[in-house]
């Protein structure tokens, strides 16, 4: 579910007051920002139809609106062929009715894209974000911020005009502030490709990767010590082909083992693939198609393992230099195998469909609107849901 970035009515008529401003922060490389929206949610816990909500969230209503105010700087420096990025936000999100499910957020980021030359470049970077978690995977009145962290370093080194090595290692951690210290986990990964390069802009390569995760608390699982601890590896092709000046296909496909220490029925072995065709039949229109089979992030999976497979279409209209209309269709099977705490396979097949427009009077002054639907079908008696929203967004930096 995308974050709600909300706005009261007063503070958007003095932004549209105010005045263009004039002047560059830093010689333009700063920007600060507010950002404030609203957003209408028709089913903020997202509960099923078939159950009665007063008995599971102690309320009869299950809509809200969401009021969101985000505070944040954006600090860029091109140093040579050095480039350092920082970035930070504040967010402060409040419920209409539910108001004991208001929180404060963050994120920040911070990278550095280093290079000795212009044939052997890379990027060391940080991110952190705490975030209200979504209730999709809950279905309680209780509000679950995640913290989630990730450390990150990547080179590469075109050896020859046509061979490419690359190398990437990452560090991640991801924290549960309610009592689901089940679903904490950090993890580290390695990988290491090689690459064909034409004069075109076309790839093809092979590459190798390794993972490892673990719960990073000691937690019970009915009354016994439980680690989530794992272990992957994976070979597979990656590739780029231009076929047109107006299409271009990117893609991997890798074979993947995992194998975790405890509840094994959840180890898996088989193929994974990200495949995304770009289609820009005009300067003004771009269509990104998605097809995936891959698992679940970190932050938005259980303690079980959760292989998703699907299709996501997003159409983008420039109209104008300042309007543009967006859309986004997508339909996905999250399968959640040997759940540990429920002692069975289930699976979710999730379809959503939005649209939005943007308007962008100044460069860094944008004004949106949108709305959206999701419904999910399962196989868990409850596990089904249907949601609408709709958002008013306002942007402003200086």
């Amino acid at each position: 579910m995308r974050r709600a970035i909300g706005v009261s009515g007063s503070g958007l008529i003095l932004a549209l007051a105010a005045p263009v401003p004039a002047w560059a922060l830093f010689n333009d490389n700063l920007e600060v920002y507010v950002q404030e929206n609203i957003t209408y949610d028709s089913n903020v816990f997202r509960l099923s139809d078939n159950i009665e909500s007063g008995g599971v969230i102690g309320d009869s209503k299950r809509s809200d609106e969401i009021f969101t105010t985000t505070l944040g700087f954006n600090f860029s420096a091109p140093v040579s062929l050095q480039q350092f990025k920082v970035a930070a936000a504040y967010h402060d999100q409040r419920y209409r009715h539910f108001t004991d499910i208001n929180y404060h957020g963050h994120s920040i980021s911070a990278a550095w894209l280093w290079a000795v030359t212009p044939h052997l470049t890379g990027n060391l970077s940080y991110q952190e974000e705490k975030i209200l978690n979504s209730f999709a995977n809950i279905q309680l009145r209780r509000p679950d911020l995640v913290t989630s962290r990730l450390a990150q370093a990547t080179a590469a080194w075109m050896m020859t005009p046509s061979w490419r090595l690359h190398g990437d290692t990452t560090a991640g951690r991801v924290e549960h502030s309610d009592i689901r210290e089940l679903q904490d986990l950090e993890n580290a990964t390695a990988e290491v490709g090689l690459s064909y390069v034409t004069a075109q802009e076309n790839r093809i390569g092979v590459a190798i990767r390794g993972e490892k995760g673990r719960s990073p608390n000691e937690v019970l699982l009915f009354g016994l010590p439980f680690d989530n601890a794992y272990t992957q590896s994976g070979v597979g092709i990656q590739g780029r082909w231009v076929a047109t000046g107006h299409s271009r296909f990117d893609g991997r496909v890798d074979y993947i083992r995992r194998r975790y220490e405890q509840v094994t029925q959840r180890n898996y072995s088989g193929p994974t693939f990200r495949a995304t065709y770009t289609w820009t039949p005009t300067g003004k229109i771009t269509v990104a198609t998605t097809a995936q089979r891959d698992i679940a992030p970190l932050e938005d999976i259980t303690t079980t393992f959760v292989l998703v497979t699907g299709i996501t279409i997003r159409p983008d209209w420039q109209i104008t230099d300042k309007v543009s209309l967006r859309g986004n269709f997508a339909y996905a099977k999250w399968d959640y195998r040997g759940d540990p705490q429920l002692g069975l396979d289930f699976e979710h097949k999730v379809s959503n469909a939005g649209v939005s427009v943007l308007w962008r009077p100044f460069t860094r002054w944008s004004f949106g609107a949108g709305v959206a639907r999701e419904v999910r079908t399962s196989t868990l008696p409850t596990g089904d849901y249907v949601v609408n929203q709709a958002t008013l967004e306002a942007r402003v930096g200086f």
